[in-house]
């Protein structure tokens, strides 16, 4: 049966080239080297459409611009490693490094400045050659000429050296800087057999890859090392840095194949994996193969126009959109998610950046893969059935790393259920979406990642979350898409609950700005300051102000309601694109792209050129959607303005080049824009074909004039999606001026809104925090606090002993007063309402300098070179604590080295006591300090320790989030000058991404009694 499908696929590629002989096909215009450069963070090796393996070249990763494992700028190859991520934002895989070279064998792979040192190579673009499927480059050092393919599970090389002799191979797992290997392991099985694995931690969780590979030639020598020392006789070889190299004998002009196929299950996966799609194959036959594989998906869509340009940027992106998600499942079905071994009978996948490609990647595939789509969905779907483990924030390999916000799996497969795809069951897919949406338990990623129990309390994400506006406006995305399929499977009493979260959002709509703003759990507005991108930091991930502020894509209606109207919605947007106004300081590494102050070069705000459809002024939609595509998608290696997060940048070409837009996954219906090419025509999987024709030359005339549709004028600036599936033919009139009244009646407007039940509430009817308007924690000798609570006639009850307030507790009556240190936990009660959350704050009672001689006391910072400051400008003497928030800004930051504080008080006086702050958040690389000390002195030359605290903390503690207020007891001592010493955490230890590194501490008030 195998032969087969191998024949069958030779002919389908031989009938494919004689369709295209004499003029280029889809194939022929993708280029894998665009986006290699710059931000794009795509890589250029062979892969096949959602495979396991992508054989790709590797560099060593030197800086953010290296994620995929390669970079343009770079000239100089490690080798060729079999698993990559395609245009994403984070840094990982690289597993199972091969490197042919020649001469002396060289188990280290040297360095950037001498690469002669070790096995690495420099190489030459001139002499690099990437297409769909294949990679081949001439390893310079070495003359070697190298040349990858793939199948899905399999990577292929073939090495040709220009001279006959000797030919090394090297195999290393240990490679990649950003992978925390665990171990290693290598195995000889025969004269042409060669196993291992490598164990590792990283973006893709704690996992392990096992490899088989099979040599064309025998060979005649081998070693195993550990350490890099080769172990004599052995063949077998386990450790933390375990690697290989054999060696063949090859004549002249002769060719070393060889076969390499993973798993992440188990080495018999790997060998059961390689019989089934490596055995008896040569590298041609699968470099046909993998031709015709990608050849089929890109001709899913046939463009003709004048420009080549325009062809390569189109083909080239629907080759990035259909790398990825991987397959993880061995042909025997078996497949690993989150340390578990699991069998599928479907094809399972993983590498879900679901944040970013639910916006219009998995909508393309909805309408142009079908069979794929459901796959996509029932691997997502079955994490909550099968593994037990939710829907995944961002699975890599099958582990979620939970890097991004939101519950965001919901929307593709809402979408996919909704349109009713085949092998979809739609009913599985909302348990799936509905457990994420209600996961408040602690044990949930999405407990402290996404606010939940804040969220569905009050409708939003309160400002003392990070990312408060962000969280808030997708999950009442997500919220309304499980709404969606909740009333199409009639679970009516689901769908009205979601209807009413998904509103959330307009609790956070500033009416002085006409902004989304986070808010406090007091009703308080955050304070920002516009000018100001650090400002922006705390609000919102990735995208910012304005970009989220547009992103309600279920309710446009309820915004436009919200700013005045719908010409009020076209002079908003108008804003956003047309303000060039100056914002000091640096924008997020994914933020750019701009056009005033719209972003492309990250997600949420993709939507937003097609908003002015739903405003009634499609011609601005047009023209800002052109802009985009002519001035961030190039044809070159830097021909991406940002990252392609695994094909979502690539999605929304092809949909602006098709001529419509998915704003709102799960409406069924796409935007409408001015189509790029002549003619684009794309084939069903019903058998249909849609075809897009624009007249009049689209590419200058970028304007509509009119449409037809089937033969009939068609006004409507949108179209359903099953317009589409069921086939047919829309042409384009254009031209180079605006025609302004083409879809301008409200009935050919698109139309997203949320109309909540009557009589149901549309938010959550809580009561306000209580709150002080006194931001200060701290106080010398007593304190009044007066409490406050945004809510009318709310009761306010109180403690200060630190247990939970409720109506049992002291009623609040006009004031509290402290003489020390208190922790004040209080609750507001309102008739009708629920209660509010809880008010908890520690009041600090400390310093009493008011005696002492004017400007002091004065401290001084010995790693400051010896810089004087007045305690009232000191950071760690401001009277100001520091949150669980590392970007709080109360906090003091030191690098990889201690904290040596000198504070002189002018005159000797008594102190009772003295306490620091410090706070642990390992995954930001911020530690705690190993040890604190406190010494006195009355001539600043001789201190003695009175006071010291060493601190130790398993993995399991440091790997959570905490913050520690040590107090040191000082017996009433009598000094003048006190030194505080904070020991820095030291090298960062094995377990952590960042081993061997040196990491920050922070610190934030020294308080003294």
């Amino acid at each position: 049966m195998r032969l087969k499908n191998i024949a069958l696929f030779l002919i389908l590629a031989s009938l494919l080239s004689a369709c295209y002989s004499g003029s280029k096909s889809p194939y022929d215009y993708a280029d894998p080297m665009i986006g290699t450069d710059g931000l794009g963070h795509t890589f250029p090796g062979a892969t096949v459409p959602f495979g396991m393996v992508q054989l790709s070249p590797s560099n060593d990763f030197k800086a953010w611009n290296w994620c995929s494992g390669y970079h343009y700028s770079d000239s100089i190859l490690k080798g060729f490693a079999h698993t990559h991520l395609s245009g994403a934002g984070l840094a990982g895989l690289g597993d199972i490094l091969f490197m042919p070279t020649t001469g002396e064998v060289k188990l280290e792979a040297g360095t950037e400045e001498n690469p002669e040192m070790g096995y690495r190579s420099r190489f030459s673009h001139n002499q690099e050659e990437a297409s769909p499927g294949y990679y081949s480059v001439v390893l310079k050092d070495y003359d070697v000429n190298v040349e990858l393919t793939a199948t899905e599970r399999v990577g292929f090389h073939k090495y040709t050296p220009a001279q006959a002799g000797t030919l090394n191979v090297i195999i290393d797992p240990t490679h990649h800087i950003m992978e925390r290997v665990l171990d290693t392991g290598i195995e000889y099985i025969s004269d042409t057999e060669m196993r291992g694995y490598k164990k590792s931690d990283g973006e893709g969780g704690e996992r392990t890859v096992f490899f088989y590979a099979r040599f064309s030639k025998p060979i005649i020598k081998f070693g195993l090392a550990k350490d890099n020392t080769v172990s004599p006789g052995a063949e077998t070889l386990k450790g933390k840095n375990t690697k290989a190299f054999v060696q063949v004998q090859l004549k002249s002009n002769e060719a070393l194949q060889v076969q390499v196929a993973l798993s992440f299950v188990s080495h018999r996966g790997a060998k059961s994996n390689f019989d089934a799609e490596g055995a008896g194959l040569s590298f041609t036959e699968v470099h046909t193969m993998a031709r015709s594989k990608w050849s089929e998906k890109l001709n899913k869509i046939k463009v003709d126009g004048k420009s080549t340009s325009d062809k390569r940027i189109f083909y080239t992106a629907m080759y990035h959109s259909f790398i990825s998600p991987n397959l993880i499942s061995d042909v025997n079905g078996k497949y690993v998610v989150e340390g578990k071994v699991l069998t599928s009978e479907i094809p399972q996948y993983s590498n879900f950046s679901t944040w970013d490609t639910f916006r219009a990647l998995n909508p393309l595939f909805t309408m142009i893969d079908q069979e794929k789509t459901a796959e996509f969905v029932n691997s997502l779907a079955s994490r909550h059935s099968d593994a037990k483990v939710g829907l995944p924030v961002w699975e890599c390999l099958g582990h979620d790393n939970v890097c991004m916000i939101g519950y965001n799996a919901v929307s593709p497969l809402v979408d996919a259920a909704l349109k009713d795809i085949k092998g979809i069951d739609a009913n599985q897919v909302y348990e799936a979406v509905r457990a994420a949406a209600m996961s408040t338990e602690k044990h949930s990623p999405n407990y402290d990642k996404n606010g939940m129990e804040e969220y569905i309390q009050l409708g939003f994400v309160p400002a003392e979350l990070n990312c408060a506006v962000s969280k808030t406006t997708e999950q009442n995305y997500y919220d309304w898409c499980i709404a969606m399929l909740a009333k199409k499977l009639g679970r009516t009493a689901d769908a009205q609950l979601f209807i009413e979260r998904s509103l959330g959002y307009r609790n956070l709509f500033n009416p002085q700005t006409q902004f989304l703003h986070s808010k406090y759990t007091t009703g308080e507005w955050r304070e920002m300051d516009l000018t100001v991108w650090s400002d922006l930091i705390g609000n919102y991930v990735s995208g910012n102000i304005w970009a989220y502020s547009a992103f309600v894509p279920h309710d446009v209606e309820g915004l436009m309601s919200l700013i005045g109207g719908r010409e009020e919605l076209a002079t908003w947007l108008d804003g956003i694109f047309t303000d060039t106004s100056h914002i000091a300081g640096d924008t997020h590494v994914d933020i750019s792209g701009f056009i005033g102050k719209y972003g492309h070069g990250d997600e949420p705000g993709h939507h937003m050129p097609y908003l002015y459809n739903y405003a009634g002024q499609p011609w601005k939609t047009q023209s800002y959607v052109r802009k985009v595509m002519d001035d961030f998608y190039q044809d070159t290696p830097d021909g991406l303005v940002n990252n392609d997060d695994l094909g979502q940048m690539s999605a929304w070409y092809i949909f602006g080049a098709l001529g419509f837009y998915p704003v709102c996954p799960g409406d069924m219906q796409y935007i409408i824009t001015a189509p790029l090419f002549s003619s684009a025509a794309i084939q069903l999987e019903n058998g249909k074909q849609f075809t897009i024709r624009a007249k009049n030359n689209p590419k200058e005339n970028i304007y509509i004039q009119s449409v037809t549709l089937n033969g009939e004028p068609y006004t409507k600036s949108f179209i359903a999606h099953q317009q589409i599936m069921q086939g047919g033919e829309m042409v384009f009139e254009m031209g180079g001026e605006p025609n302004k009244k083409w879809a301008s009646e409200p009935e050919d407007m698109p139309v997203s809104s949320v109309s909540v039940p009557k009589g149901s509430s549309a938010l959550p009817q809580i009561t306000l925090k209580p709150f002080d308007k006194d931001n200060s924690e701290m106080f010398e000798g007593s304190r009044k606090v007066r409490l406050h609570s945004n809510t009318p006639d709310a009761d306010i009850y109180y403690t200060l002993d630190g247990s939970t307030p409720d109506k049992k507790s002291k009623k609040y009556k006009g004031g509290i007063t402290m003489h020390k240190t208190s922790n004040l936990k209080a609750i507001a009660y309102a008739d009708g309402m629920k209660p509010s959350f809880v008010y908890d704050r520690t009041y600090y009672a400390g310093r009493r300098f008011e005696e002492l001689a004017q400007g002091y006391p004065i401290l001084t910072l010995e790693n400051k070179a010896g810089q004087h400051i007045p305690t009232k400008d000191s950071p760690l003497m401001n009277q100001k604590i520091g949150s669980e928030k590392f970007n709080d800004g109360r906090w003091v930051g030191f690098n990889g080295r201690d904290m040596v504080a000198v504070i002189d008080f002018g005159q000797e006086i008594r102190l009772k006591n003295l306490s620091l702050g410090f706070l642990s958040n390992t995954g930001v690389w911020i530690f705690p300090p190993s040890a604190i000390s406190v010494s006195a002195s009355n001539d600043n030359k001789n201190f003695k320790e009175i006071a010291h605290k060493s601190f130790s903390y398993s993995q399991a503690e440091l790997e959570e989030t905490f913050l520690e207020r040590p107090i040191f007891n000082l017996n009433h001592i009598k000094t003048r000058y006190l030194k505080v010493t904070a020991s820095e955490f030291g090298p960062i230890p094995s377990w952590h991404a960042a081993t061997g590194h040196k990491g920050l501490m922070y610190l934030d008030e020294i308080i003294l009694n």
